[in-house]
């Protein structure tokens, strides 16, 4: 009996390596269709549920909202006055958002930078992906679920991520008041508490369509 070698193993035809990167780029540019125009059957534009809802303006008592900050900027040195990771790196920045005294939301670390920016969107495709599985728009959404009422606020936690010991680097304060559906720009002056320079925070109805939700991202 002869024994198999690897070149009589079956091999996987030379095809399949070359197609596959063309099925992600038609399932990534077909995942931007869905969450920017939704299907035929469903005018309010992908999966989040219809209702008479502002979508502009200040935000409205007994309205849920997805809340986040879009854009955070630090002063090029910390609370003490010295340089971030006492060298020449960039602080790691993370938030944390703060809700009735609970946490409701913290972002993703990022590195190294004096201005961090988050997109509010983060859907990551899978196998299952390609093979028909639906994306709902609302499971797409990186954001604190907020209940806007009259004098409630938000607490902002800064920090600066090191291996060690995580060094803060503002503590927050925002009114909903002051919020309204889209971004709002925030600014702080430097002192010992805070060496938080900007905040862009950005809010939507939870009940707005998914076109609302991208043309906020591009505002």
């Amino acid at each position: 009996m002869n024994d198999i070698t690897d070149f009589d193993s079956p091999q996987k035809p030379a095809w399949m390596g070359a197609i596959i990167p063309v099925v992600l780029v038609v399932a990534a540019a077909g995942l931007f269709w869905f969450l920017n125009e939704g299907g035929d059957d469903n005018p309010n534009g992908g999966g989040l549920p219809s209702a008479a809802t502002a979508t502009s303006g200040k935000l409205v008592s007994g309205q849920t909202y997805y809340l986040f900050a879009s854009e955070i900027e630090l002063y090029p040195s910390d609370l003490d006055g010295k340089a971030w990771d006492g060298g020449d790196d960039g602080p790691d920045i993370r938030y944390r958002m703060l809700w009735q005294g609970n946490e409701v939301f913290q972002s993703e670390i990022v590195g190294d930078s004096l201005i961090a920016h988050w997109s509010g969107l983060a859907v990551k495709l899978k196998w299952s992906d390609l093979l028909g599985k639906t994306i709902a728009p609302e499971n797409a959404i990186k954001a604190a679920l907020v209940s806007a009422s009259e004098g409630s606020t938000v607490v902002l936690e800064v920090e600066d991520v090191d291996v060690t010991d995580d060094d803060e680097a503002g503590r927050l304060v925002v009114s909903l008041d002051e919020l309204q559906v889209g971004k709002k720009n925030f600014s702080y002056p430097k002192s010992s508490n805070n060496s938080v320079r900007r905040i862009v925070i950005r809010a939507l109805p939870v009940n707005s369509s998914a076109r609302d939700l991208i043309n906020l991202m591009k505002d």
